[in-house]
């Protein structure tokens, strides 16, 4: 047998019992896995002996689950094993119906008798009986391979699901053999609140069976160095959040110089381990979420969502990072060349960050700038700055991005979108298609009912100057983004590209080049924008000087097939070729 025989302490539970896993103490409010119908749901988690080393006389008092739901939870039985499918060598069980109810959040179930642990591999896990569907699989932080897996069904096969983070599930370990004062930092974040102000949260698990009473945290950096005691106590067996605020911080500290803390001075004894007593900052930013919506003239219901994208537009200004992707109908004059295909289906829709679909009205519930304020307070670990210049026949637009990470940015990229703002037109094309014309301006809310009945756009189709139009994307092939090549904490990388403005004469006479803007974000690994930047594009002698003219003859300075794409040499078929005095001509080629 892998494991020992089961000790001989029945009916005893350890006073201290320290949780030892992959998650620190994290538990998510939501699960990626709804799992329908009554059924026995189970996930497990692969512990290597490295995780409990310093353990390795202990025991295995119990397992600790995190939960993102109990809502339909009949019972809930923890248990180790071998392997996946092998025999139970520790279990516990609680049911609903012996008055025992698993909850959301953290679940301490011990065993009847404990676990020597042996210096081996082997499997914790759970299995989750519900009445109805339900999401309870908690899933959280980085991806660990092969540590985390999920069995939807009783005789199901078993899913390997570490890509997505690892599953709130850990060991509860004691016994005579556990140290008295065992701190360890889990990680610590920060916010730069003012100049020279930093506010900073500390991850701290005391694996010790001693209540850390008193305790000192040091701060270190380049030219910086401050001790803080703590005297409101850790628990043993306990995760808590230090959060204290750091002033006089010297510019660029924890920013583009690390920043670190560690537990230096337990009272009253030694700290088993100090090895992993510190931890470095990772600084939040300001994050500028980016709003992509899909839309189009030709759809009845965008109104909502020219509404929504507008309000955002207005209230937040360059924080928000608007792209309307005028996808939805190819009569529409903005209908865009190329965009990255990023899982829209229906118009009017939007996604925050490339995450969940929503609508650019409502959001995920009432209100788009919910969703909006709720992905800013996020933070970002990730900085960037950007400029961008036309060429001086405005053809080509030049954009230099600037990005510093505090987080390892391994398979991340980096996007660049032109858009526009005030862009109106005559003719039907131009028009906005309106199905709220059939409601009376009563029945819808307040800055919808210009559309209905009675209202300044009450017809089934209106005028509109639209804003954050996508027209121009950076595009090589049939990516639609470069590589970081994976940039590392503290980093510092420059990229520039150049991106080609549109030909389409119809939508170029509606560009007003002091409205251009060039958005600049970073795509993690997993597909989500970690962090934006909008800027406005200038004149290459950086002054707008929108009605300049020049008395030479205009001279061809770029050429696109029909399709837009660009070409240096004249090609079989119609070409259109850019002039330097701003004009497009179509020219047959034979």
């Amino acid at each position: 047998m892998l494991l020992a025989a089961l000790a001989l302490l029945a009916g005893t539970a350890f006073a201290h019992n320290v949780p030892l896993g992959y998650s620190n103490g994290q538990v998510s409010e939501d699960s990626p896995y709804t799992i329908t119908g009554k059924k026995d749901v189970s996930a497990a988690v692969y512990i290597r002996p490295e995780v409990y080393e310093k353990y390795a006389n202990c025991d295995i008092t119990g397992i600790r689950v995190g939960l993102a739901s109990a809502k339909y939870c009949d019972s809930l039985t923890v248990w180790v094993r071998e392997t996946l499918d092998g025999e139970n060598l520790a279990t516990k069980r609680i049911r609903r119906n012996e008055g025992q109810v698993a909850v959301q959040g953290w679940n301490d179930l011990l065993f009847d008798t404990s676990l020597p642990l042996e210096g081996k591999s082997f499997y914790i896990g759970y299995t989750y009986s519900q009445r109805y569907k339900d999401a309870a699989v908690s899933i959280v932080g980085d991806p660990l391979p092969a540590t985390s897996f999920l069995q939807t069904a009783k005789n199901a096969e078993w899913q390997d699901i570490s890509a997505d983070g690892v599953i709130s599930l850990e060991l509860l370990v004691g016994g005579e053999n556990m140290p008295p004062y065992d701190l360890k930092l889990n990680g610590a974040t920060g916010m730069q609140m003012a100049e020279g102000v930093l506010s900073i949260a500390i991850s701290i698990t005391n694996h010790g069976t001693h209540d850390a009473e008193e305790y000192d945290l040091t701060f270190d950096s380049q030219g910086y160095h401050y001790v803080l005691t703590m005297t409101t106590p850790i628990v043993s067996g306990t995760t808590t959040e230090v959060t204290t605020e750091l002033d006089g911080v010297p510019a660029g500290v924890g920013l583009s110089i690390p920043l670190t803390v560690t537990a230096t001075r337990i009272a009253g004894g030694e700290d088993s381990t100090p090895e992993d007593n510190g931890t470095t900052v990772a600084m939040r930013l300001p994050r500028n979420p980016v709003v992509e919506e899909f839309t189009g003239t030709g759809c009845g219901w965008c109104p909502r969502g020219l509404v929504g994208m507008d309000k955002l537009h207005e209230k937040y200004g360059d924080r928000f990072v608007g792209i309307a992707i005028h996808g939805f109908n190819k009569t529409d004059p903005m209908y865009p060349v190329a965009y990255k295909n990023i899982g829209f289906s229906g118009a009017p829709s939007c996604k925050i960050d490339r995450q969940e679909l929503i609508d650019p009205y409502y959001g995920s519930s009432e209100d788009v700038c919910v969703d909006f304020e709720k992905e800013m307070e996020k933070g970002a670990f990730v900085g960037i700055t950007a400029s961008a210049t036309f060429n001086e026949a405005r053809t080509m637009v030049d954009i230099t991005a600037q990005v510093t990470t505090q987080i390892d940015l391994a398979g991340a990229s980096i996007a660049f979108v032109l858009t526009a703002d005030s862009l109106a037109g005559k003719g039907s094309a131009w028009r906005q298609s309106n199905y709220y014309a059939n409601y009376k301006s009563s029945e819808l809310p307040d800055d919808l009912s210009q559309f209905g009945i009675g209202g300044a756009k009450g017809s089934n189709s209106f005028e509109w100057i639209y804003n954050d139009v996508a027209i121009a994307t950076y595009q090589e092939g049939n990516k639609f983004d470069i590589p970081l090549d994976n940039i590392k904490p503290f980093e510092t990388t420059q990229v520039t590209t150049t991106i080609a403005m549109p030909v389409k004469k119809e939508l170029l006479q509606a560009i007003r080049y002091d409205l251009v803007n060039a958005n600049v974000f970073v795509v993690e690994a997993k597909g989500g924008i970690a962090n934006a930047v909008r800027t406005r594009v200038t004149d290459f002698t950086g002054v707008r000087e929108l009605d300049r003219r020049s008395n030479a003859a205009p001279q061809e300075v770029a050429r696109y097939t029909i399709d837009g794409r660009m070409v240096t040499h004249p090609q079989k078929g119609i070409n259109i070729v850019r002039r330097s005095d701003g004009s497009t001509v179509k020219i047959m080629v034979r």
